[in-house]
């Protein structure tokens, strides 16, 4: 089973730590796990700054926004050739506990996907997916790409798996959202004013509108809740995980204090970080 992480610039220092996390408490090496960013794959900058169908409505693709990586999911079977076993992430997932290899022994009998069930009615959280590469030869990024371009794809559709014939549901343990339960493997960081790293800056992503076209922030803010400032996550022991994990890897040189400059400068990572990193 090969294993990869989807990212961005923006994201990548929550990504190393990911890394970091499954080589250190499991069996796959560095080789095992590989990160992919939106910029080594070409086919996505075509729908940098170009309109596209999400919730109905066209839309203009920001390059900048913090999710931009996430078409990357649908181009690991390519990348694999098509062939094989994949399980892929989003940058801000991370191993609590080992237990990876459990998923060489599922069997695709029923669906060529394994995904969580949503947290809405008919979709999948795509953000950890494994995969059987083999029987996914529909999954093209430039077929994808251009379907949202011309509005033929909706990307909330394709994001969460409505359009895939079917999908074989995992349990919230390998995807748990923003909790770390007795048998939590994979945490996933996903409310994204909340995550650790991010606390006390703005919000560069959107934000889904009331009834689809009502604008949330504004009225959030009328009654004392700011949607695009980020803040401290309500349980301290994931963000005590976080900042433990990502001392690790500055401690073993995977992470350099030049990286975290940049990524502090750019507005990647909180400003106090590095005072964060002092306690650990």
């Amino acid at each position: 089973m090969k294993i990869f992480i989807t990212s961005n610039e923006n994201q990548l220092i929550g990504a190393k730590v990911a890394k970091n996390c499954i080589v250190r408490r499991s069996k796959y090496s560095e080789e095992d796990v590989q990160i992919i960013l939106e910029s080594s794959v070409p086919q996505l900058s075509h729908l940098f700054s170009k309109p596209y169908l999400r919730k109905g409505r066209m839309m203009t693709f920001d390059k900048n926004d913090m999710q931009s990586f996430t078409l990357l999911r649908f181009y690991i079977p390519e990348l694999m050739s098509y062939q094989g076993r994949a399980l892929v992430m989003d940058p801000d997932i991370f191993l609590i506990r080992d237990g990876l290899e459990q998923l060489e022994k599922f069997n695709f009998d029923s669906s060529p996907i394994y995904a969580r069930k949503g947290l809405q009615k008919n979709s999948w959280g795509s953000s950890v997916l494994l995969l059987s590469c083999n029987s996914l030869k529909h999954w093209s990024l430039k077929s994808f790409i251009e379907g949202l371009h011309q509005g033929h794809i909706d990307y909330d559709d394709l994001i969460n798996l409505r359009l895939e014939k079917s999908v074989a549901p995992l349990e919230t343990k390998w995807n748990e959202f923003d909790d770390i339960k007795q048998d939590t493997v994979l945490l996933h960081t996903t409310e994204k004013l909340t995550q650790p790293w991010r606390t006390g800056l703005k919000l560069n992503s959107s934000i889904s509108p009331l009834f689809k076209f009502i604008p949330r922030a504004p009225i959030y803010k009328i009654f004392g809740r700011d949607l695009t400032i980020g803040r401290e996550h309500p349980n301290p022991e994931i963000s005590k995980f976080f900042f433990s994990e990502l001392s690790n890897c500055v401690e073993d040189n995977i992470i350099s204090i030049d990286e975290i400059d940049s990524a502090i400068e750019n507005k990647f990572l909180r400003q106090d970080l590095k005072d964060k990193l002092k306690s650990f």
